[in-house]
């Protein structure tokens, strides 16, 4: 018992003194490795200036200006990748391992008369500065030398080995960029051996769309931000210089094949050509030379852009014909005239407020019903587009359509969907068929064949809407056979559930 209590005595002593060498005396429990100082130490958006001094008398300088990097004296925006590369090396750079503390033989690591100089600009006036050298002799590190100073290190070779990149590598290559959100038009001339068309786009409101050229119709909203965003990634394989405007001919934007310019609401428009194809080293992969209008450089990019403009303007059509939010429905009005075949038929309507659908006399409606007309109605994709200019809407049953539905939201706007008679039917690879019907926008021409679910979900909102009204009937007939003085001060009413 005695020795037990001797171990557990000396089993406290030790853990006291640990506590006191990991607490009172934290470096001996933390020990700086040897040979692998922190050479610069930074947080990353500290940094607003790079310069770059080659052996050839030459300076590379990257400098932020009003939020944006530039390279100083050439007019290029700054590859945003090539400064987030400087920021991500150096921001943190500790060595590999001490060299050498003194300067004698820097010629050996590269660090003589050949070597870079590095200098980083701090925005609270701090100036960060090495020589960069040569790789090591396993190539998997680079000689560099903090300054002022003489010790000479190793850090890895991602650090520092860009800096001997040329002018170009220090470019955004990405050259038209901008926010699609701000885009509110689109104008494109197409002048290629496959399709020459004039395409204008505008926008009508939030993801709406219309085209004015060479047809007029509501355009997709998918299709157009596609367009925009094959102009806004163009991304550069190369740069060619251009001297004068003469040049143009040898590039092939003295007529170009793609003239667009996309109009903003907070920037100037942005124009940009697509000339003559430019030679490639990849045989799957072809480019074209692009000029954004007022810039002195000529672009080496993919020629995509071509095939995204030039196709049929058909294919940018709004096969959302409705236009109209499922979340912003309000009130669903719906008629249905009975046919040969199916004799339901009758008039429903009913009205959101306070997170729940109700019916027009007020009664909470149960289920899902009107929640699924909405959304099927509002956000109804039309399969076909059938007859633009009809000359009479008789022949599609939608003179005396079969169903009329009455979409409202709340800043009062209404659209009217009309259908009519069955139209050619839809077949799939195995031969089935699924019937469409004829559809049309009260107030608009065009008319065009949708999937019959349109017309599924109106009818269960009228089966529903007698199924209550029959309810109610038959409640109003009990109580009118029930004497007036046995009829208590607050009666009961129809809540218009099933049951």
């Amino acid at each position: 018992m005695k020795a037990f209590r001797g171990t557990l005595a000396a089993a406290v002593v030790l853990a006291l003194v640990a506590v006191f060498f990991l607490v009172v005396k934290p470096e001996l429990g933390t020990p700086e490795p040897v040979g692998h100082p922190k050479l610069f130490q930074f947080e990353k958006h500290e940094l607003v200036r790079v310069q770059v001094d080659r052996t050839d008398g030459d300076s590379i300088i990257l400098e932020e200006v009003d939020g944006h990097w530039v390279i100083e004296g050439t007019g290029f925006v700054a590859g945003r990748s090539m400064v987030n590369r400087v920021k991500h090396q150096i921001h943190d750079l500790t060595a590999r391992a001490t060299v050498i503390e003194a300067s004698d033989g820097a010629e050996l690591y590269g660090l003589g008369d050949n070597a870079l100089t590095v200098s980083l600009e701090l925005r609270d006036g701090r100036t960060l500065s090495f020589k960069a050298g040569d790789p090591n002799p396993s190539s998997v590190s680079y000689y560099v030398q903090p300054l002022p100073g003489d010790t000479i290190y190793t850090v890895q070779k991602a650090a520092v080995d860009y800096y001997s990149l040329t002018l170009d590598e220090f470019r955004e290559r990405r050259f038209a960029s901008f926010d699609s959100k701000d885009a509110t038009a689109i104008v494109a001339h197409v002048a290629t051996a496959e399709a020459t068309h004039t395409l204008e786009i505008e926008k009508v409101g939030e993801r709406q769309w219309d085209m004015s050229q060479p047809v007029e119709m509501a355009a997709n909203d998918d299709r157009v931000r596609r367009l925009l965003g094959r102009v806004s990634a163009l991304k550069a394989k190369d740069f060619e210089s251009m001297e004068s405007e003469s040049d143009l001919a040898r590039f092939g934007l003295d007529a170009p094949r793609l003239d667009v310019t996309v109009r903003f609401a907070s920037r100037d428009p942005l124009q940009l050509k697509v000339g003559a194809d430019s030679p490639s080293d990849n045989r799957y992969e072809e480019l074209a030379y692009v000029r954004i209008e007022g810039d002195e450089t000529v672009y080496v990019a993919r020629r995509g852009l071509l095939e995204e403009f030039g196709q049929d303007p058909s294919e940018l059509r709004n096969r959302r014909v409705v236009r109209m939010k499922a979340t912003d429905v309000i009130a669903v009005d719906a008629e249905l005239r009975a046919d040969p075949d199916d004799d339901l038929e009758g008039e429903a309507g009913v009205r959101y407020a306070a997170d729940e659908w109700f019916w027009k006399d007020g009664v909470p409606v149960p289920g899902s019903t009107p929640e699924r007309v909405a959304r099927a109605l509002a956000e109804l994709e039309v399969d076909a587009f059938i007859d633009d200019e009809p000359k009479s809407l008789g022949e599609y049953g939608l003179d005396d359509p079969r169903a009329r539905a009455v979409l409202s939201d709340g800043e009062g706007n209404e659209r009217v969907v009309l259908i009519g008679n069955e139209g050619e039917p839809w077949v799939d690879p195995e031969g089935h068929e699924r019937p469409r019907l004829f559809v049309a926008i009260e107030g608009a021409a065009p008319v065009y064949l949708v999937d019959e679910r349109a017309l599924s979900v109106v009818k269960d909102m009228i089966r529903e809407g007698n199924r209550k009204k029959k309810k109610d009937a038959e409640k109003a007939a009990r109580r009118e056979r029930i004497p007036s003085d046995a009829i208590p001060d607050d009666p009961e009413e129809g809540d218009g559930t099933e049951g």
